[in-house]
């Protein structure tokens, strides 16, 4: 802007003065009379409110200090490509806001010091990696957008949701060509007893029955589902790697004959960040079971449990009626409600890929109406 060894106050008067109410008038604060190169009250005015708001002496002294601050500002995230350049450093407000994000997410642990340098430049790395986005290092429109969405939503604050909620974004919102693991568990028996032995074998049967019925709609959309056996939980590299998310669907069990409902559960401790993609479809399921049954609503919640968190890939259990209860029993002797758990999960996997704009009421729409949706949504936007 000028020479840092200038000083202007207030009764100065220098061309630079015009560049100096350009650029704080762009900042939003009103300098009077753009077009004069006086350093009137109107200036001395703003320069002091700058400086105050910067965490500088407010004296009203356009100084070195004072210019350098006014250079920093010039800058908001966005407003310019930034990278690692060792000759001529990206300095600003806009490196200030990108690292302070970055440290938001846990990438970047050093000073917030407003300079591109070697720091942010591997944070940024780390960033797009994360992402699955090309690493270059160049904070762009694509990695600030990607910055961005994890930023404003629940996936801040740590790596592990980050990554989950660049899996969640990485192809769109069609749930053609992804792998969903569907495990079919029965109730555990509380105690060796030969009648909830029969109860555990009829749990089984309802939840293979439901997992067959969700993996069939899977596929129908272009889906790749693998139901597993309970002696193929071993299928870590299915489930580490390429599997989108693992349903896992049961029943309960309890001493207590009147025990009844549907509940969901997703990963998530007291004091830890919870799995953001298993929250949110733990309670779409949730939401998608009651509006199409009369199940009794026992809520979605977060738990430490080893099978929820002993795979990358986001888990969720579905625990739908207690065998031991005669109504729910009843419930799920129904093909038809078994069918209608099975559409409720199948619908809530493909709710979780849409934005809020094109997701529709809950219960209001089958897999095969929001597919069709989402097809018409692409044609008018290709068309458009």
């Amino acid at each position: 802007m000028t020479p840092h060894n200038s000083t202007f106050q207030l009764g100065a008067s220098d061309t630079v003065l015009l560049t100096v109410k350009a650029q704080l008038s762009r900042l939003g604060y009103d300098v009077g009379d753009a077009d004069s190169p006086e350093f009137d009250r109107d200036l001395d005015g703003t320069i002091k409110h700058f400086q105050q708001r910067r965490g500088l002496f407010s004296d009203g002294i356009l100084g070195p200090q004072t210019f350098e601050q006014i250079e920093l500002a010039r800058h908001k995230l966005g407003d310019r490509i930034l990278r690692f350049d060792p000759v001529r450093t990206f300095r600003g407000d806009d490196v200030a806001e990108l690292q302070t994000k970055l440290s938001d997410l846990g990438l970047y642990a050093s000073r917030i010091d407003f300079d591109f340098a070697e720091t942010t430049d591997a944070a940024v790395r780390d960033l797009q990696k994360n992402l699955g986005l090309t690493v270059d290092g160049v904070a762009g429109p694509r990695t600030l957008r990607g910055l961005d969405a994890v930023s404003r939503g629940s996936a801040s604050g740590s790596i592990f949701a980050l990554q989950e909620k660049a899996r969640l974004q990485s192809s769109g919102p069609s749930l053609s060509g992804r792998t969903f693991v569907i495990d079919s568990a029965p109730a555990l028996p509380m105690a060796d007893d030969a009648q909830l032995a029969q109860h555990t074998a009829k749990s089984g049967d309802y939840s293979r029955d439901i997992a067959q019925r969700i993996s069939g709609r899977l596929a129908a959309v272009g889906a790749s589902p693998f139901v597993l056996d309970t002696n193929e939980r071993a299928a870590s590299d299915l489930l580490d790697s390429r599997a989108s998310t693992l349903i896992s669907v049961s029943q309960d069990m309890h001493t207590n004959p009147s025990a009844n409902g549907v509940a969901t559960f997703y990963f998530g401790t007291a004091t830890g960040q919870p799995s953001p993609i298993g929250k949110r479809l733990a309670e779409l399921i949730q939401r998608e079971v009651l509006s199409r049954t009369d199940f009794l609503d026992c809520g979605s919640h977060a738990r430490s449990w080893k099978s929820l968190h002993e795979y990358s890939t986001p888990t969720v259990h579905v625990v739908v009626g207690y065998i031991t209860n005669d109504d729910d029993s009843a419930r799920l002797h129904s093909a038809r409600v078994r069918d209608s758990i099975a559409e409720s999960v199948a619908v809530a996997l493909q709710r979780l890929y849409l934005t809020d704009a094109a997701d529709p009421e809950t219960g209001a729409v089958d897999l095969a109406a929001l597919r069709d949706m989402i097809a018409r949504t692409a044609d008018d936007k290709s068309s458009g």
